[in-house]
């Protein structure tokens, strides 16, 4: 099976952002009084940030998410594409597929923090939080995307680094992939694919 339309989370799938953005909700979780490891604030990745003070049993005001944001320009400076990320993506491209991603950050924090990666050149479609009111593991953010995009969901993928990204694409009823590129130890056992390398991504269009 060869696929033209390939979806991406950002966090943790293609930006190492992964010690930035825990660091971050340490940092704006102990200006609330709350003093949590590193190990169990994990349970934020890859989820909104409502979902992920859900997780914590935290009680936060309104302010939460914008002092998250000021915080994480503290850390944000550090994180950079996964080795051969931005390579795959850009063969992606001139191979004439839909690129695009998926993700359960905010507009503000998409443009603040991911500018100076170029995907305004090498994405065709972007969905964010605000653009759908369920999030994932629910397939709403997907079912967006592939409607925007005009993509047939058979020859789609959508590649993340988490449970909820298999489960968002399985719930979707498109190809669900899952990354070990970023050497975490996680793991998605109902992922249709597993990737150990950008390689074999590219592998999949060719």
């Amino acid at each position: 099976m060869k696929y033209k339309t390939f979806i991406f989370d950002l966090d943790g799938t293609l930006i190492d952002t992964e010690n930035a953005v825990l660091k971050t909700w340490q940092y704006t979780l102990n200006e609330y009084g709350y003093n949590a490891s590193m190990e169990k604030i994990r349970v934020v990745l890859g989820v909104t940030t409502e979902i992920g003070l859900q997780r914590l049993g935290v009680k936060a005001d309104d302010n939460y998410g914008s002092n998250w944001q000021k915080n994480y320009e503290k850390f944000a400076k550090d994180c950079d594409y996964f080795t051969g990320a931005k390579e795959m993506l850009m063969k992606l491209k001139s191979l004439g597929c839909i690129l695009g991603a998926v993700s359960s950050r905010c507009k503000k924090e998409y443009e603040m923090y991911f500018n100076n990666f170029d995907f305004d050149i090498l994405f065709d479609y972007v969905i964010l939080e605000e653009d759908t009111i369920k999030h994932k593991p629910e397939p709403e953010p997907l079912l967006k995307f592939l409607e925007i995009s005009n993509s047939n969901p058979k020859e789609s993928i959508y590649i993340g680094d988490m449970p909820s990204d298999v489960q968002c694409a399985n719930n979707a009823g498109i190809t669900s992939a899952f990354v070990k590129w970023n050497g975490s130890n996680v793991d998605a056992i109902d992922a249709d694919f597993v990737f150990k390398s950008t390689s074999e991504v590219i592998d999949l269009a060719l």
